[in-house]
This record gives structure tokens, C-alpha cells and sequence, in this order.
């Protein structure tokens, strides 16, 4: 997708995205995720062009999302995507073009639910 082809019809998949929380409880870490905001995105399956650019595994639950640009968004982060979390895998971010791209993927490392 090109990174200013990011016309409003085309952005038609409801996302939420999740910002990590992390704590320590004892020496241990863990990370939760809270909703950060929810934004409107262009979803689409990775390609495996895509997926060898950007150094995502090319799986059944592999999608590039492209979205405004928003600060701050980095592969730490989860998305919420049709009631499913996926993780954040890349970020390609282009302020001046306005625009973020993220690779995600179906993230089944998480074990706790995001909260709000």
C-alpha cells in the first residue's frame, strides 16, 4: 500500500490500539494493555512481499495496517482489531506524509485482557 494512498473511504476497518503497561510486583514484570484509542484503518492481509520486507512472519493472521499518523505507536504496542489481538510487528511512520503503517500479527502471547 502506498504510504499517501490513505484517502478516508479507503479506511474502513475499526481498530482500537492498545498501549503496554508494564509493572513490577515483586520482581517480577508483566505487561498489560489499556485501550488507547480507537481509529479507523485500512486492513489488509500481508502479501509475502510484504512479509519478507518487513521481517513479519507470513501467516494466515498477518495484516498490514494503514492508518492517520499517530505519535508514539511502537512494536510494543497490541491492536484490537474485530475482537482480536494481534501484536505490533513494525512500524513505518511518515509524519509529513501523515500516514503510519503498521505490520501486525495474531498475537497469542498475550495472556491478559486489555482493559479500559
Amino acid at each position: 500500500m502506498a504510504i499517501n494512498n490513505l484517502a478516508a473511504g479507503k479506511l474502513d476497518t475499526r481498530i482500537m490500539l492498545l498501549r503496554p503497561v508494564k509493572t513490577v510486583t515483586g520482581g517480577a514484570h508483566s505487561v498489560a494493555y489499556t485501550d488507547y484509542k480507537a481509529v479507523w484503518a485500512n486492513a489488509r492481509q500481508a502479501t509475502f512481499r510484504e512479509s519478507i520486507a518487513s521481517q513479519v512472519q507470513l501467516q494466515n493472521e498477518t495484516y498490514t495496517l494503514a492508518m492517520r499518523y499517530i505519535p508514539g505507536i511502537t512494536p510494543d504496542w497490541a491492536v484490537r482489531m474485530h475482537g482480536i489481538r494481534y501484536r505490533v510487528m513494525t512500524v513505518n511512520a511518515d509524519k509529513s506524509a501523515g500516514s503510519l503503517i503498521l505490520g501486525i500479527e495474531l498475537d497469542n502471547t498475550i495472556t491478559q485482557e486489555p482493559t479500559s
